[in-house]
């Protein structure tokens, strides 16, 4: 029945906002934009994040997380401090891989990977 991930959305309260710490700080290259800009989805890989405001549709601290798979997670780590990203999961291992949590401007949870080579 389900193949796959369509997409995963990400709900803010300020577009222009999000749009400049998704695009500038995770530097994430839009692939499409609707709703008078308000939405704007970037393709990673076969998946794409959508990030925008939808009426419906609220951000929230304990939401949904997105894990973005990172060839260094010691240099995105490194990087995303140095532009202000806060973490309040810092650095963790685990049998299968390396992550840290930071969130959005709107307190959305989002995470560096590092997959272990298997």
């Amino acid at each position: 029945m389900i193949k796959e991930v369509a997409f995963v959305a990400i709900a803010v309260s300020d577009a222009e906002r999000a749009r400049k710490f998704y695009q500038e700080t995770l530097e994430l290259k839009p692939s499409t934009t609707a709703m008078g800009g308000a939405w704007v989805e970037y393709d990673l890989g076969a998946t794409t994040i959508g990030v925008g405001c939808h009426p419906d549709w609220k951000p929230s601290r304990e939401g949904t997380t997105v894990a973005f798979e990172v060839d260094d997670i010691d240099a995105a780590i490194a990087k995303l401090k140095k532009r202000g990203v806060k973490f309040d999961l810092d650095k963790l291992e685990t049998p299968v891989c390396w992550m840290a949590q930071f969130r959005d401007p709107d307190g959305n949870k989002l995470v560096v990977h590092k997959r272990k080579k298997q």
